[in-house]
C-alpha cells in the first residue's frame, strides 16, 4: 500500500523547494535555537514553517504548544511562522503513515520547511517520518545542517560518527519503497555553536569529512542563554544568502 501511494505521487512530480533538517548526534548544542533563528531570518523574504520534531519539544515548549499530533493545537503561527508540534511519541509511531503524509503536504507551497531534529540514531520516529516525508513531497535527498560544539576531539568523534549516515538513510530507503538510492545524505553547512573567544577552531579536520561545506561558527554568549530567541545572529547571515540561492 505504502509503494502504490508512493508511485502515484512520483507521477505528480510533488516537491518542496527547500526542506532543511537541522540535526545532531547529541542533544543541548543549540539545535532548537538554531532552527529558529535560521527560520526568522529567511522568512523576512520567504515563507517558512517550522517543523518540532525535537525529543524535548524545545520551540513547543517555548512558545507554549501543548497538544500532539494530530490532535488538539499542536501548531502555532509565531511571527508569521508556522510551528508544528511533530515530536517523536507512542502516539505518533502508532499513527497511519498517510495522516503524516497529509500533514506534510499541507506545507508544500512554502518557500523553506526547517525540521528541528531529535540527536540522529536516538529516533523511535525517524523512519516513518523519512517515508512520510517523501511520500509528501518526493524528495530523497536528506539536506541538513549538523550542529557541533567544542572541543576538537568532540567535533572530530561526531563527524566520525556521521559518516555511515548515507548508508543508514539508504538502507531504509530500500527497506521501505524496495529500491537503493545513493548519494542521499547531503550537509549544506555545519554549525559549530558556542566558541569561546579563547578557542581555535580546526577547520581542515572538518573538511577532512566534508571538503566543499560551509562552516559557521557561532560565539558563546551569556546574553543569548538568557533571551535565546529574541536576538540576532549576525554570523548565520552568510548562510542565510547561501540559503538564498537554492531556493
Amino acid at each position: 500500500m505504502l509503494r502504490l501511494r508512493f508511485k502515484s505521487l512520483k507521477k505528480r512530480n510533488i516537491i518542496i523547494m527547500l526542506g532543511i533538517n537541522i540535526i545532531s548526534l547529541k542533544g543541548g548544542i543549540g539545535k532548537s535555537f538554531i532552527a529558529f533563528q535560521l527560520a526568522k531570518k529567511l522568512s523576512k523574504n520567504r515563507n517558512v514553517v517550522i517543523i518540532d520534531r525535537s525529543l524535548s519539544r524545545t520551540l513547543s515548549n517555548y512558545f507554549n504548544i501543548k497538544d500532539e499530533f494530530p490532535n488538539g493545537d499542536y501548531k502555532k503561527d509565531i511571527d508569521n511562522i508556522p510551528l508544528v508540534n511533530l515530536g517523536c511519541s507512542r502516539n505518533f509511531l502508532s499513527l497511519d503513515i498517510g495522516k503524516i503524509v497529509e500533514e506534510y503536504r499541507k506545507y508544500k507551497d512554502y518557500d523553506v520547511i526547517i525540521v528541528d531534529n531529535p540527536p540522529l540514531f536516538s529516533d523511535e520516529c525517524f523512519e516513518k517520518n523519512l517515508i512520510a516525508w517523501i511520500n509528501a513531497f518526493n524528495e530523497y535527498s536528506y539536506k541538513a545542517i549538523p550542529i557541533l560544539a567544542p572541543p576538537d576531539e568532540i567535533i572530530d568523534y561526531t563527524m566520525r560518527l556521521m559518516l555511515p549516515i548515507n548508508d543508514f538513510l539508504s538502507d531504509l530507503i530500500q527497506k521501505n519503497l524496495g529500491f537503493k538510492s545513493t548519494r542521499l545524505f547531503n550537509p549544506l553547512a555545519i554549525i559549530v555553536n558556542e566558541v569561546t573567544a579563547s578557542y581555535q577552531i580546526n577547520f581542515e579536520n572538518i573538511r577532512k569529512y566534508f571538503r566543499d561545506t560551509l562552516i559557521i561558527t557561532i560565539p558563546f554568549d551569556k546574553k543569548i542563554l538568557l533571551n535565546p530567541y529574541n536576538v540576532d545572529i549576525k554570523e548565520l547571515d552568510p548562510l542565510v544568502e547561501y540559503l538564498s540561492t537554492l531556493i
